[in-house]
């Protein structure tokens, strides 16, 4: 009766040794993943303030890409099995967060190529001292590169817009499941969606100015 009594209570100690240990890896996971949503949301949060356009934006946008894909990677080696329906809300939200940035940084450099276009095409224009065919070819040609990278702008500007609405999504199923919430809030995505969609709109009208520009006789 008394090694039957120990075993039991040896039983017993282990369950709840085991269960104390679990407990920890849950607790310890829930703060690894809370550091890294954390981290991505500043990035983002950052990524979406008002700043001139130009190559040091984009290398700002590109280290803060590459810090999110470093992110995704250190939460897929977490014990993520412990809770996976945290895991899983927190890694759609990282991997939103980093497609946001591919997209962001898409948009600028699309936007830099027409502008050059642009500003190509009107001085090729104004530096014309005739007609003769291979000046109007191109004249030609700068129009239809223009077009091409204009193309290419409302291409990035639409999955941005789509970026937009994704990662409020996936901040809307992570919530719930993490505490504190070091999420991002829906006003800046309306004021970024806004921005994006104003700065489209000019970029258009420079666009179809530039179309509209006259060869000269």
């Amino acid at each position: 009766m008394r090694r039957a009594g120990a075993t039991a209570l040896l039983l017993v100690l282990l369950g709840l040794g085991y269960w104390g240990y679990s407990a920890y890896k849950q607790r310890e996971l829930q703060g690894a993943v809370v550091t890294l949503v954390a981290d991505a949301t500043a990035r983002v949060r950052d990524a979406l303030q008002v700043r001139e356009s130009g190559a040091a934006e984009l290398e700002r946008l590109e280290g803060h890409f590459k810090a999110l894909g470093a992110a995704t990677q250190r939460l897929s080696r977490l014990d993520t099995w412990r809770n996976p329906q945290l895991s899983d809300a927190a890694q759609q939200y990282l991997d939103e967060a980093h497609a946001l940035l591919r997209r962001q940084i898409a948009v600028g450099r699309a936007r830099n190529a027409v502008l050059a276009g642009v500003n190509a095409l009107a001085v090729h224009l104004r530096a014309a001292r005739g007609r003769s065919s291979d000046w109007i070819g191109e004249a030609i040609a700068l129009k239809q590169q223009m077009d091409r990278d204009f193309f290419d702008y409302r291409l990035a500007e639409g999955g941005l817009q789509k970026s937009f609405q994704a990662l409020p999504n996936a901040s809307r199923q992570l919530a719930p499941l993490i505490a504190p919430a070091p999420l991002m809030e829906n006003g800046p995505f309306a004021d970024a969606r806004s921005r994006l969609s104003d700065a489209s709109a000019q970029l258009a009208r420079q666009v179809e100015a530039a179309r509209k520009l006259p060869l000269p006789r």
